[in-house]
Formats: structure tokens, sequence, C-alpha cells
């Protein structure tokens, strides 16, 4: 029973400060209003993380986890060739991002506020990110093997191409979406990246 307090209080704290770090930026939320999102006491906080930093690492690694972890999974349990694995792929993160939008959202806006910083969430956002484009390098790789993916395409180099492209759809998405016919918008999307990529029309 403890233990799962124990979990759910954590649980509140990630929760709450993404809410806030989204809203406000890391710089710009205090402890002071995470305590008070989360219905805490600031020892109790302190209690959990040493500081407003660690929880920062936590929302990386609570990112990192659930959207970089799943995706993973979705992939290798993908048995099809590069253009069925990329379509999993694109399924699995916009419907993540569909159904975790302060994460998706918190995670890209954060990395922009750290970066140059030279922290350890700096530093730590930067390996999540990177085991992100190393999935889609992967892919391609197989894909040029099996011979769906164009001969000019450079795994190393179009992974961040597509990382870049698909983190710019999804807050365009995310932020437009009432004014957007969203499954046409994204299939679209999809289907114009998968044209450059094998050099077919979809």
């Amino acid at each position: 029973m403890r233990e799962s307090s124990t979990s759910n209080v954590k649980e509140t704290i990630i929760r709450e400060s993404t809410r806030l770090f989204l809203a406000n930026g890391f710089r710009g939320t205090s402890v002071k209003q995470i305590t008070e999102a989360a219905g805490i006491g600031r020892g109790t906080l302190y209690w959990y993380f040493k500081s407003k930093e660690e929880i920062l690492e936590s929302v990386f690694l609570e990112f990192e986890r659930e959207f970089v972890g799943g995706l993973e999974e979705a992939v290798r349990n993908c048995n099809g060739d590069f253009i069925a694995k990329y379509k999993v792929f694109h399924k699995f993160a916009t419907e993540f991002a569909r159904d975790n939008r302060d994460l998706s959202l918190a995670f890209n806006s954060l990395l922009m506020e750290i970066v140059g910083t030279g922290t350890k969430g700096e530093r730590m956002a930067k390996v999540v990110w990177e085991r992100f484009r190393l999935i889609l390098e992967e892919m391609l790789e197989d894909g040029k093997r099996e011979g769906t993916v164009g001969p000019g395409v450079v795994p190393a180099v179009h992974s961040h191409v597509v990382v870049a492209s698909h983190t710019g759809m999804l807050v365009q998405w995310l932020v437009n979406g009432e004014s957007l016919d969203v499954r046409t918008f994204v299939r679209t999307f999809r289907n114009l990246l998968l044209n450059g990529i094998t050099g077919k029309e979809r």
C-alpha cells in the first residue's frame, strides 16, 4: 500500500511539473508552483527529488520510457519491409502525441530551452533524442538492403531529416488541430516522407 502511495505521489509531481514546464518553461517554473499544483509540501517534494533539475531529468526519462521504448517495441514487432515499419512508426508516434500531448510538447520545448547549457538534463535529452533517431537510421539501413529505400538515401542524414520533420508535424498538429482535418494532414505527411524516401508515389 505504501509503495503504491509513494509511486502515486512521484507520478503526480512529474505530471504536474510537466504541465507547468510546458506552460512556463523550466526556468519560469518555481518549486512552490510545483508543490501547490501537486498538493504537497516542500519537504515532501524533496523527499522524492533533490532538486527541480532532478524533476526535469525524470520528465526526460519518462518520455524515453513511454515514447522511445514503446516505439522501439512497435517497430521490432513489425515483420514487414521498411514501408510497413515506417507506417507502424508513424502511427505509434502520432497516437502517442495525441494521447500524451503535454509530455510530447514539453519534451521538445524543454530541449530547446536547455540546449547549450551543458547541464546533465541537456545531456540526458540528447541521449533520448539520439535513441529516437537511431530507430529510424536502422529502419532506413534495412530498407536499403531490401531495396525499398531509394539508393540516394543516406540513413545517418535522412534519419535526422525525418526526426526534424516529424517533430515539426506533431507541433503543427497539436497547435492547429482544431482548424485541421487531422486525418488527412497526418496521412499526407506520412505519404510525402515515404515518397521521398522510397522514390515512389503512395
